[in-house]
């Protein structure tokens, strides 16, 4: 039986054909073109919420608009939460009914800007708001919340900085590595079977030696313990994930090079796995790209393997009950190269020499690598997906997958449609094809799309969201607009 990606009222029996009868579960909000004026956080089966900067107060205070929806993308609240008014959005999480904002001053250089958290019960609508002290100046965050504790990092003058902060009592304490600096975030996992959390980090020691540990922490950041990954020789480790999986098991998925590769930087030869159990790390596996394939198999480093060199963004650990998936997309940089010429069109000053000139166009996307393994780190299928003329000028992770009753949806928006396949394990369900992202309105035409994002929501639902501009030249035409838009999909 095929099973399609299909947004709430509107497909029938192919991915590329398209039966519109009522309208998309869409939200558009106005804005100006290439303002991004919206942020949202998604609140599992409770919906969703929206939130901007309103109006100033007076001097030194402004309001931050904060809508929550339904999942149906009906509005049911909208209130507002008076903040300094330099404050700048910096990321958000949900977890037991409580929407936390984190917000930092914009301020000079020779300034110290304040924090501050505003938690909200999305029931009761009570807000608390706390300020922080000490914190350097950030612009990208990671935000989780457990129990009554946020976890963030913050990335300042190429160090991170990961903090604690317990509501309860306000403490706030940084995590600190004695005689390091942490130049690197793979990642945050809480365990909530021990009541810890494991941090990922590559850190350098003495401005000398560099390498990737994991830490145990509690919830409030006290340290516990450091395994670092092993050496083995040889291999270069360029990314680590984790997938915590009970409370005596987790599994480590991520990225090496070999080290006889002439290429330095963010080249990748293919994936390792190891586990994680009592604070030690099993011997990795690894597995080479070149060796993708249905007769695939891991090996250990005293065999010898093909130098591979990829340049690839490195995604999270997707998993189900049994199979645990990590997607590396490859992209490689793109120019256009004009040789030198002289320009004779000039009749009162002659000849003119232009030079040579090397053109950056973007970063080109040439195809994921999706490997999928059982709990302890053996491979258990691979699938490679091609990108369809996808060029940006930044970098962002792209594709997704969704573990289904019939096989597993792998997918990516971009612009205005979304591309996906189907697979059960190496076996092609549905080929690789493309289906709009649907408007408000028949006659609506989209003219461009950007920051177009794709996120599961809760159970088999899912939202995309991105800005659009959007022209409209019907009977009842609305003419050009640009919108910040949210549609509600489900895979069925």
């Amino acid at each position: 039986m095929r099973r399609f990606l299909i947004f709430m009222v509107i497909f029938c029996a192919s991915m590329l054909t398209v039966a519109q009868s009522d309208g998309p579960l869409r939200i558009e909000l106005p804005t100006a073109q290439d303002a991004d004026d919206y942020h949202y956080c998604l609140l599992d089966s409770q919906g969703l919420s929206i939130f901007y900067e309103g109006n100033s107060l007076n001097a030194d205070t402004t309001e931050w608009i904060v809508m929550l929806y339904d999942t149906n993308l009906q509005r049911q609240n909208t209130f507002t939460i008076p903040l300094s008014k330099a404050s700048a959005y910096r990321n958000s999480t949900y977890q037991d009914e409580q929407l936390h904002l984190l917000f930092q001053e914009v301020v000079g250089k020779k300034e110290t800007p304040r924090t501050f958290i505003s938690s909200i019960d999305i029931h009761s609508l009570k807000n608390q708001r706390f300020e922080l002290f000490g914190i350097p100046k950030f612009e990208y965050s990671q935000l989780k919340s457990i129990n009554h504790h946020l976890i963030f990092s913050v990335f300042n003058e190429d160090t991170y900085h990961i903090y604690f902060y317990n509501i309860d009592n306000q403490k706030l304490n940084e995590f600190i590595i004695p005689d390091a600096a942490i130049i690197s975030e793979q990642f945050i996992e809480i365990d909530t079977f021990n009541r810890k959390v494991y941090l990922g980090l590559g850190v350098l020691f003495n401005n000398k030696a560099s390498t990737y540990a994991i830490f145990e922490t509690n919830y409030d950041g006290i340290f516990i313990n450091e395994t670092a990954l092993p050496i083995t020789t040889g291999y270069i480790y360029h990314s680590v994930r984790m997938a915590v999986i009970d409370k005596d098991y987790s599994l480590l998925i991520g990225t090496y090079n070999i080290s006889k590769s002439n290429k330095n930087g963010n080249y990748h030869t293919g994936v390792y796995t190891m586990t994680y159990h009592n604070a030690k790390i099993s011997e990795p596996l690894f597995l080479n790209y070149s060796n993708l394939s249905q007769n695939s198999r891991q090996h250990t480093a005293a065999e010898k393997e093909q130098i591979v060199d990829l340049q690839m963004l490195v995604g999270d650990i997707i998993a189900n009950d049994s199979c645990f998936s990590l997607i590396t997309e490859v992209y490689y940089p793109e120019y256009s190269y004009s040789p030198s010429y002289y320009d004779n069109s000039s009749y009162y000053y002659g000849s003119t020499y232009n030079p040579a000139m090397t053109t950056f166009l973007g970063y080109r996307y040439v195809n994921a690598y999706v490997t999928a393994f059982d709990r302890y780190g053996k491979l258990l299928w691979n699938n490679y997906f091609p990108f369809s003329n996808i060029i940006t000028k930044r970098l962002t992770r792209r594709v997704s997958l969704h573990y289904t009753p019939y096989g597993t949806a792998i997918f990516y928006p971009y612009n205005s449609t979304l591309t996906a396949t189907l697979v059960n394990e190496y076996e092609v369900i549905e080929k690789v094809g493309s289906i709009p992202i649907e408007c408000l309105y028949k006659k609506d035409v989209v003219e461009y799309s950007r920051d177009v994002n794709m996120q599961r929501w809760y159970d088999n639902k899912f939202v995309i969201t991105g800005y659009q501009q959007i022209n409209n030249n019907g009977k009842s035409s609305r003419g050009k607009r640009y919108v910040f838009f949210i549609n509600k999909l489900e895979y069925r």
